[in-house]
């Protein structure tokens, strides 16, 4: 789905926009460096959907060289093996995130955990992926003409990080599930999940500047997207947490 010249929104699922399988996450395309640089890669349940997302948007799927993931969590990570097996991309990551998702790591994501609740089907099969490039806190990379930060933002899960991505056209956060429209952030009962984090992690993108928020379900902000930060910090700063859309 183009959303604006060199931004798309690739994967999506029932917290979304149903582009893809209904487990996915919102997957986003952002133009740099005469290819595309790729945020997080779904779960996986259904690789050949992404192909025909970007088949009807006329994308080459070669030109997509590098994926970048905010977290470890199915949702975000299980499609990034065949991904990168298909693709042949560079994958990115926290160190956390890193371990995770390299050592295929269950129960360090709560899936065992989301099996046995219902959230995910008994049958699904997360599969490891080898992670490139492992990310300093705060580090910036430069993919030709786009800028690509790395930020620390814990609390929905302990390896969680954003990206804030400086293009010629805007300033975006892609913020996995820290931050989401209507200031609201991702509160779910697994072990490493730690509402003090979240509310240090919405001090913190509330400091930041961005005009566009690309979340990691329901919808995106392209203009003004601060005020979902603001919303966010007005409820920590009365010593209150956010609303959580689970």
């Amino acid at each position: 789905m183009r959303i604006e010249e060199g931004l798309h929104l690739v994967m999506s699922g029932g917290g979304g926009f149903d582009l893809t399988d209904a487990f996915d996450c919102n997957v986003f395309l952002v133009a740099a460096d005469g290819g595309w640089l790729m945020f997080d890669a779904g779960a996986g349940r259904d690789p050949q959907s992404v192909f025909d997302v970007l088949d009807e948007d006329g994308i080459d799927p070669s030109t997509i060289r590098h994926l970048l993931l905010t977290h470890g969590h199915a949702d975000h990570s299980g499609g990034a093996a065949a991904l990168r097996e298909r693709l042949g991309l560079t994958v990115h990551a926290g160190a956390a995130t890193a371990a995770i998702v390299s050592q295929g790591d269950e129960e360090g994501i709560s899936l065992g955990k989301a099996k046995r609740g219902g959230v995910y089907p008994p049958d699904y099969v997360y599969h490891a992926c080898p992670v490139d490039s492992v990310w300093e806190p705060d580090e910036v990379r430069r993919f030709g003409d786009v800028a690509v930060q790395m930020i620390l933002t814990p609390g929905h899960s302990h390896d969680h990080v954003s990206y804030l991505l400086t293009t010629p056209r805007r300033k975006m956060l892609v913020a996995g599930d820290a931050l989401f429209h209507g200031g609201k952030v991702a509160i779910q009962d697994i072990a490493d999940c730690d509402v003090g984090a979240i509310c240090e992690t919405v001090r913190k993108l509330a400091a930041i500047e961005f005009d566009t928020l690309l979340p990691g379900h329901h919808g995106f902000t392209l203009k003004d997207a601060r005020r979902h930060a603001d919303l966010a910090l007005q409820c920590v700063n009365r010593m209150q947490i956010p609303p959580s859309i689970i």
